[in-house]
């Protein structure tokens, strides 16, 4: 078996993580490193004894390379990926999948056509706790309502990045690993609605403070509800998560998920099977090119939750309810 040969775009936190991950694979040879940060690039590139080359594009073209870990800002996955599907290369990339609805269905649908690998990164698909809420929740009758909410007081490691519209989209789109596990649970959505409030917002698309919500109704049934607040007056984080379903409610206040029906309250079982990291997934993929179904059906999961999220900023935008 020949090594599987990658690129990776970006030289940020993500990007260091995959580096070490796929370098510390037996199978695997990092052959380039592309960044718009000359600085960060070239150290990353020298951690792991490659080359560096400042232009993405170049990085694309090399004849080289079997595939393209993509780690930049949100607001340019969408034109990589693409990129690299047209260049018949395999695609790792960050979530979101795109800004863009279009260039999230252009993705897919070159993936399809070139028969390459497209795997966003929702951790999902290796997730013991989510295969046991999918689980639950098919022995749970119908979905009445799915409710989020997080709250955090500081503005985070790299506030210049989710604190700004202009590289991250709403909150929405920044927390869309917050969506995406909801919609690969009870499916897409008919109907969207937003709401946001920011302070201090500028020309440039930056803030200090924010709050975000999204309100959908499932195909399938159902409603959905997503808030956001950070930068707010809180000592400590808050998350809370909730599945009420007809025949009991599944919920998460950070200790744990528990099962609520008529007859009690349990614990959620989670299954301890190993599972693969998704660097090792992917490769597998790569391995066995002609078994594409999973990460083809994670990849419409993901583009269905961009849906919602890029609805929510138009319903913001144009302050009406988004059919889908």
């Amino acid at each position: 078996m020949k090594n599987i040969k990658i690129g990776i775009i970006g030289s940020g936190g993500m990007a260091r993580h995959h580096a070490d991950r796929f370098s510390s694979i037996a199978t695997t040879e990092v052959v380039a490193i592309a960044s718009r940060n000359e600085q960060t690039g070239i150290q990353l590139a020298a951690k792991h004894a490659t080359t560096f080359i400042s232009d993405w594009k170049r990085l694309v073209e090399r004849d080289d390379i079997d595939g393209i870990v993509i780690c930049t800002h949100n607001n340019s996955h969408g034109e990589i990926a693409i990129a690299v599907l047209q260049a018949d290369k395999h695609v790792f990339v960050e979530y979101p999948l795109a800004n863009d609805v279009n260039e999230g269905a252009e993705t897919l649908h070159l993936a399809k056509t070139h028969h390459r690998v497209l795997r966003v990164s929702h951790p999902e698909v290796v997730s013991n706790i989510h295969a046991a809420l999918k689980q639950k929740t098919g022995e749970l009758g119908e979905l009445l309502l799915t409710s989020f909410v997080r709250l955090t007081h500081g503005r985070g490691a790299r506030p210049e990045i989710l604190f700004n519209l202009s590289v991250s989209g709403t909150p929405a789109h920044f927390f869309i690993y917050h969506i995406y596990p909801i919609v690969d649970l009870f499916g897409e959505a008919k109907w969207v609605e937003g709401a946001a409030c920011y302070e201090g917002l500028t020309e440039s698309g930056q803030y200090n403070r924010f709050v975000n919500s999204v309100t959908v109704a499932f195909k399938q049934g159902g409603i959905g509800q997503w808030s956001w607040a950070g930068g707010i007056a809180i000592n400590t984080a808050e998350q809370h998560a909730r599945y009420v379903l007809t025949e009991g409610t599944l919920s998460d206040d950070g200790s744990g998920w528990r099962c609520s029906t008529p007859n009690g309250v349990t614990e959620l079982t989670i299954p301890k099977t190993p599972q693969p990291t998704l660097q090792e997934l992917w490769l597998s993929e790569i391995q066995n090119a002609t078994q594409h179904a999973p990460c083809l059906a994670d990849a419409e999961v993901a583009l269905s939750a961009i849906r919602i999220s890029l609805a929510s900023a138009q319903a913001i935008r144009e302050n009406r309810r988004i059919e889908l």
